[in-house]
């Protein structure tokens, strides 16, 4: 018996040995490239829960410090890492100066400590790198250090009817045409200077650059406003003791329409069950915020109550609760808003056993 090779399988397979080879040799004369993904990196963190920060544009207010005993200090400089970011970071001030008494301890991980006790007033400004092998991270640092007692600030609260929403001061709505006030108050309530450093104001109004006593005004009568009703803007300056204030605020511009408690769907809400729990949203037009809702005359089902839901600007917008016992309930409500204008709408709600 005669064993013929096959030449044509052999002519297949030899130029795939010779590939295979010329590969196996490319890749050893080629050093390996190891790609990672996300690239390496790391950053100054400037957050409330990292270090009490606070980031004013792009310098990170830390925690103040007082020089009258007792006033022990501490502030962590701490760095974020992305990817496969080394295991040691070193720190260095880049720039400007600690408050005298205060140092930046040596690293341990990924961050360091500025500790101590403040021995002079002021508003300090430095730098600070981080650098871990190849990797660096600059970021700018304020402390204020004060004799006694927190330092000058803006405020936001019910005060100046504000609500601070994610880090922004909502003020009271403005209404075209009409005068417009939006108090921007301090806590020193001794003057200042503020100034508009990003953003704008509505159209037809206006930030005076000094005031005296409690805070400045926005004031003037807004226009008709444009396409996005609400403006974003951030006043920065200093109090009465050049001490800095920084704050972001919003102010949405309504149409000039009157208020009125939107029934449209009916005066009879829907039905609740006892034992069940209800939620039912009562809704608005017009006026200007912040809203009020309130109980004018007769009464709730037990275990119901205005409740606020959503946008603390609309107080007690919504009946909800577990209600407690049957029967048919006639109430009337009373919506206020932030110009003194007052709506009333009665409701009857039934309650099953």
């Amino acid at each position: 018996m005669v064993f013929r090779q096959n030449r044509r399988a052999a002519a297949i397979f030899a130029p795939a040995a010779t590939i295979a080879a010329a590969l196996g040799a490319a890749a050893a004369a080629t050093p390996a490239l190891a790609t990672t993904y996300p690239p390496p990196s790391i950053h100054l963190a400037c957050t409330a829960a990292a270090n009490g920060g606070t980031l004013e544009g792009s310098t990170c207010a830390l925690p103040p410090g007082v020089t009258t005993a007792p006033n022990s200090y501490s502030a962590a400089i701490v760095v974020s890492k992305v990817g496969k970011a080394g295991a040691t970071v070193t720190f260095a001030l880049a720039s400007g100066s600690l408050p005298p008494g205060l140092s930046l301890s040596a690293p341990s991980g990924s961050g360091a400590v500025i500790t101590g006790t403040p021995t002079r007033a002021g508003v300090f400004t430095f730098t600070i790198k981080a650098t871990d092998g190849g990797l660096t991270s600059t970021l700018a640092y304020e402390i204020t250090v004060t004799v006694q007692g927190a330092p000058d600030q803006l405020l936001c609260g019910s005060a100046s009817n504000g609500f601070l929403e994610n880090g922004t001061c909502v003020l009271p709505d403005a209404v075209t045409g009409l005068p417009y006030q939006g108090h921007l108050l301090t806590s020193h309530q001794a003057g200042g200077v503020l100034a508009v450093v990003s953003g704008s104001l509505p159209p037809g109004l206006s930030l005076p650059a000094s005031f005296t006593g409690s805070g400045d005004i926005i004031g003037g009568t807004p226009g008709t406003p444009g396409v996005e009703p609400a403006y974003t803007f951030t006043v920065q300056g200093t109090g009465d003791q050049g001490q800095p204030l920084y704050q972001a605020y919003t102010i949405t511009v309504d149409p000039n329409q009157p208020l009125a408690i939107n029934a449209s769907g009916g005066t009879e809400l829907a039905p609740g069950t006892v034992g069940q729990p209800f939620a039912q949203n009562l809704f608005l037009s017009g006026g200007a915020a912040p809203y009020t809702w309130s109980l004018a005359s007769g009464q709730l089902p037990p275990g119901l109550a205005l409740q606020t839901s959503g946008d603390p600007r609309d107080a007690g917008n919504q009946l909800a609760g577990t209600p407690a016992k049957a029967g048919t309930y006639t109430f009337t409500v009373r919506l206020s808003d932030y110009l003194g204008q007052q709506a009333t709408q009665q409701f009857t709600i039934v309650i099953s056993s």
